[in-house]
């Protein structure tokens, strides 16, 4: 009955956002899955065992809280300064990762480390991705030279590495109604239907045509279209990063959590079970690592 109230509710509609709550509605004949065979992810990368995991609510109950973290990029003094201000360190709190743990930071091996020691689940981002990439050329290659800021992946053992490799591209709470993915999701396609590619770097979306062939069609840049999560209809709560150019987003049904701690901004959490659920907590970074 949700779909139905959002469809007759007053007031003048955007034309996509009115094609992304039909899309919803329609989608909720296709939530059983669909056959991902044909999918591909960016750089043709090995599948995880699991690409969509989900966490029920038996093992929820094992936690006091759960906390979802934005894009850490290696910056591991914030990540640690952040939990003790949220009072987030103990096992009591399940730490969620929106992806992009890694990369561009100061100390990306002693996250990955320190994460791994932590009650704590995590999805993939565009730059565990491109971790994987030259990982692969590496051992395609052993002559191929890595950049400067890849150097660090030497130091990774085969553990770490298969670790990487394993990170879901979403992970569902069911009775929660929350969902966390790196990037984004296209409105009316079920998860197993989404695109890896859109899952890990889209920003945007723009309806190219429903009725052909592309639909709602994601984008993976600011140019065009307009935020994807401020377009997402619910019901689930989606919960992700990588867009550090609009810092925290809070939409209805969406919530982002890049607020570009390696750029010299902030690394936001937020709770979204347990006593503090709806509490955000955002620490300041202690530098700028990185240019925007």
């Amino acid at each position: 009955m949700k779909y139905f109230r959002r469809l007759i509710l007053p007031g003048r509609v955007s034309e996509l956002k009115m094609t992304a709550i039909i899309a919803s509605f329609v989608s909720l004949f296709s939530r059983a899955g669909i056959n991902n065979s044909g999918l591909r992810n960016k750089y043709n990368l090995p599948w995880p065992e699991v690409l969509h995991m989900t966490i029920t609510e038996d093992t929820i109950k094992n936690y006091r809280h759960i906390f979802v973290i934005g894009d850490v990029h290696g910056c591991h003094e914030e990540l640690m300064q952040l939990l003790v201000k949220a009072k987030a360190v103990g096992d009591h709190t399940l730490k969620v990762f929106v992806g992009d743990m890694l990369c561009k930071g100061p100390s990306n091996l002693e996250v990955l480390r320190a994460i791994k020691k932590m009650q704590h689940v995590a999805v993939r981002g565009n730059n565990e991705e491109s971790v994987l990439r030259e990982l692969k050329s590496l051992k395609e290659n052993p002559r191929y030279e890595l950049k400067n800021k890849y150097d660090w992946i030497r130091g990774l053992t085969e553990d770490e590495i298969h670790y990487i490799q394993n990170l879901p591209y979403s992970i569902s709470f069911p009775s929660l109604g929350a969902i966390v993915v790196h990037a984004g999701l296209v409105p009316g396609k079920s998860l197993n239907a989404q695109s890896p590619v859109d899952i890990v770097r889209m920003r945007n979306i723009v309806v190219k045509d429903y009725y052909g062939d592309e639909g709602i069609v994601a984008l993976d840049n600011h140019n065009g279209g307009e935020p994807w999560a401020s377009m997402w209809p619910g019901p689930e709560h989606i919960y992700f990063g990588h867009d550090a150019v609009r810092k925290l987003q809070q939409y209805d049904f969406a919530t982002g959590l890049d607020t570009g701690c390696v750029y010299g901004g902030m690394l936001t959490g937020k709770f979204i079970y347990g006593p503090w659920a709806g509490n955000i907590v955002s620490l300041k970074a202690t530098a700028r690592y990185v240019p925007i």
